[in-house]
């Protein structure tokens, strides 16, 4: 199946998977003076779109996730519809999936130390989401219906210095429930 060249204002750089209901790519956001941003688009696959049922279930996830705000959680940025397709820009982590990290080193070729520091970084952003309260402080009882290891990305760890400054060599992996 071809993919879309744009999404949005995104340009579509490549498709990085399916699920149940929608077409997750990695994209390019462009600005003035040479700006550039990798992200990740989910958008709603057409045949779900016409289903208000399933637009809703998509537009209620855009609604929670967009609440989310923890450094072990994947950061959205928009939500939108562009051409009939209704899409979710997501922050674009760079690292891989924990169940590719575990293919590759196997479960017992990973260090203990590591697995505990993923399951707690993991486990610290879902604990914010299931506490996650509306703005008029309803408990929203987020529950994560798909914790898995593809859905857990290793990731360096974020700051929130700036740019410019030298990344250290040899950081240890932090991990994101996506």
């Amino acid at each position: 199946m071809t993919h879309p060249q744009t999404l949005g204002s995104y340009r579509v750089i490549c498709p990085l998977g399916e699920g149940g209901m929608a077409r997750v790519y990695l994209c390019n956001s462009r600005g003035i003076g040479g700006f550039r941003k990798l992200l990740v688009v989910k958008a709603l696959r057409s045949d779900f779109a016409s289903d208000a049922e399933f637009l809703e279930m998509f537009l209620d996830e855009a609604r929670i996730a967009g609440r989310l705000n923890h450094p072990n959680v994947v950061q959205t940025n928009e939500v939108g519809v562009a051409d009939g397709t209704h899409f979710i820009a997501m922050e674009y982590l760079e690292g891989q999936p924990l169940s590719a990290l575990i293919k590759r080193v196997s479960r017992k070729g990973m260090p203990i130390h590591l697995h505990l520091r993923i399951l707690a970084d993991a486990l610290l952003g879902l604990h914010y989401a299931h506490e996650l309260a509306d703005f008029d402080g309803t408990k929203l009882s987020v529950v994560h219906r798909d914790v898995s290891p593809q859905n857990i990305t290793t990731a360096r760890p974020k700051s929130s210095t700036s740019a410019s400054q030298k990344r250290r060599a040899q950081q240890p992996l932090h991990a994101k429930a996506c």
